[in-house]
């Protein structure tokens, strides 16, 4: 609307950051690299095997960060022991840095389908106060694809930044249990 070309950091809402200063020690690492039309990933660097996170394979050296060799799936436990010991896979955080418009471009490439959507969507928008409300009925036509199943597992621009943040994917209550403060009876 306003013809700039933002970054965009894309981040889950359920994780939990506990080192802040190398997470944005990270996001410092990746804005080059997003400037110059990477789409950026942060992969966790692994402090076990664990079978309930996807993988990030890293490739060749850029800069600051590595090509996305391959995204994996979660691993069985033998396989994530190889990871882990192997030290070029990350766990897949599901975080990103990328502009607006190379993004789109890529989506539009990869994934027309949700491209087409989201710009219908876009056709028809009513403003109110400071909100941009889009067309539900255009928007609700779009397929339901994660950003890394559309994109980032195809895409050449791909690269990923390691990320040890002392991080955690609480998307479960035993991860929210490990990672809060627990009173005598263990509650947290």
């Amino acid at each position: 609307e306003k013809e700039d070309d933002p970054l965009l950091l894309v981040l889950a809402a359920d994780h939990v950051i506990a080192d802040q200063r190398a997470f944005t020690e990270a996001v410092i690492k990746a804005t080059p690299l997003a400037e110059d039309g990477k789409l950026v990933t942060f992969g966790i660097v692994p402090t076990e095997p664990h079978t309930g996170y996807g993988y990030i394979e890293a490739g060749n050296a850029v800069a600051d960060a590595y090509t996305v060799s391959s995204f994996v799936e979660k691993p069985d436990a033998d396989t994530a022991a190889n990871y882990f010991v192997d030290g070029r896979y990350y766990w897949n955080s599901g975080m990103f840095l990328f502009k607006a418009s190379r993004y789109l471009e890529e989506l539009e490439k990869l994934c027309p389908d949700i491209y087409l959507a989201c710009t219908a969507s876009l056709e028809e928008v009513e403003k109110d106060l400071d909100f941009t409300r889009i067309n539900a009925e255009a928007f609700i036509k779009c397929p339901y694809e994660s950003i890394d199943y559309a994109v980032m597992e195809h895409t050449p621009a791909g690269a990923v930044v390691s990320l040890d943040c002392d991080w955690s994917d609480i998307g479960a209550w035993s991860a929210l249990w490990e990672a809060g403060d627990q009173d005598a009876a263990g509650n947290v």
